[in-house]
C-alpha cells in the first residue's frame, strides 16, 4: 500500500512584520491551494464551504482577493487542518497580512502597476537591478528623485509628485533593518553618470550619496557598472528587476519589467530564470563591485 501523502506545512513561513503584508497574504493563498489540492476538492467544491463562487475562490488562491479569517477558517476545516501550531501560524498569518501595505498611504499617487513590486521587495533575500538610464530608485537622492519625476510626469500636481517622492527614497530603509534585510544588486550603465539630471550640483550629490551608501552598506549593497564596451550584452533598453524571497518555499521569484507607459510582471520558474540569467550576463560583464568606488570617484571629478 502506498504511504499516504503529507500534508502541506505553513510552519516552514515564518511570521516575519518586516517583509510586508503582501508577502503573508501570498504564502497564505499559496498555501491554500495546495491544502485544497491535497484533499482532492475542486474549486467549485471549496467555494460551496463559504457560499461563494469559483472565481472568488481563485482570486483567493493567487492573492487577488482580500483573505478575509472567516472564511479562511471555514477552508481550513474543509481542508482537514486541524493541527494546533498550523492554525496559530495561520492566524498569525492573517492577522498580519490584513495590515496595510507600504504603498496604501501614497495610494492616491502610487501607479497600480508599481504596487506590487513596493509590496513584495521587503520580503526578498536578494534584489538584483538592471537600470539603463538612471540610478535605481532605491538609491536616488530626493531631489534627484523630484526632477526624474518632474520629467517623467510634467502635469502630475506637486502633492502627488512629492508622495512619490517620499515612497521612492524610503525604500533604501529595508536594507537598513537590523533583522533580515535584503542584499540590493545594482547594475547600472556608466551613461547613468554622463547624463545631467538638473544642475551639476544635483548629479556630484547623487554620486556622493552612492559613495556613502557603498561605505555604510558594504554587505547589503553591491554596485556595478557596465561600461559600453559590453555591447550586445548590455542593449537592455528597460530596467529590469529580479526578487528571490526569504521564504522561497512559498514565495515564487517575482520579475518586474518596467516600460514608459507601464510594467509587467513574470513569476512563472521558467520565465524568471530567463531573466535572471540575462542579469547574470550582465553582472558577468560589468565591472566587478569592488571597483565601483573609484568609478564613482572619477565620475564624480567630472561633476565638480
Amino acid at each position: 500500500m502506498a504511504a499516504a501523502r503529507k500534508p502541506p506545512s505553513i510552519l516552514g513561513f515564518p511570521h516575519r512584520p518586516e517583509w510586508g503584508p503582501a508577502a503573508h497574504r501570498k504564502a497564505l493563498a499559496g498555501h491554500l491551494r495546495r491544502c485544497r489540492d491535497h484533499v482532492g476538492l475542486q474549486p467549485r467544491q471549496a467555494a460551496r464551504c463559504i457560499n461563494a463562487s469559483e472565481s472568488t475562490i481563485s482570486r483567493m488562491e493567487n492573492g487577488l482577493s482580500p483573505l478575509k479569517p472567516e472564511e479562511v477558517e471555514y477552508l481550513f476545516d474543509a481542508y482537514g487542518v486541524d493541527d494546533p501550531r498550523e492554525r496559530h501560524r495561520i492566524a498569525d498569518l492573517l492577522e498580519e497580512a490584513a495590515k496595510p501595505d507600504v504603498w496604501q498611504p501614497y495610494a492616491q499617487s502610487v501607479p497600480p502597476l508599481l504596487r506590487p513590486l513596493l509590496a513584495m521587495e521587503p520580503a526578498a533575500q536578494r534584489i538584483i537591478s538592471y537600470e539603463p538610464q538612471l540610478v535605481p530608485g532605491w538609491l536616488q537622492t530626493e531631489e534627484y528623485a523630484e526632477i526624474v519625476m518632474r520629467a517623467a510626469h510634467p502635469t502630475m500636481p506637486a502633492r502627488q509628485i512629492a508622495e512619490r517622492v517620499a515612497l521612492r527614497v524610503q525604500r533604501i530603509e529595508m536594507l537598513r533593518r537590523e533583522t533580515t534585510p535584503p542584499v540590493l544588486l545594482a547594475v547600472m550603465d556608466s551613461e547613468v553618470f554622463r547624463r545631467q539630471v538638473g544642475t551639476p550640483g544635483v548629479m556630484y550629490r547623487q554620486i556622493q550619496h552612492l559613495l556613502a551608501l557603498l561605505e555604510e552598506l558594504p554587505y547589503r549593497l553591491r554596485l556595478q557598472i557596465a561600461p559600453l564596451s559590453v555591447g550586445a550584452a548590455g542593449a537592455i533598453g528597460h530596467p529590469i528587476v529580479h526578487l528571490r524571497f526569504f521564504a522561497s518555499e512559498y514565495l515564487p521569484d517575482m520579475v518586474y519589467l518596467e516600460q514608459y507607459e507601464g510594467a509587467m510582471y513574470r513569476e512563472k520558474p521558467a520565465e524568471s530564470e530567463r531573466y535572471l540569467a540575462v542579469l547574470n550576463n550582465l553582472c558577468g560583464v560589468a565591472s566587478p563591485p569592488a571597483q565601483s568606488p573609484s568609478l564613482l570617484t572619477a565620475a564624480l571629478a567630472a561633476w565638480r
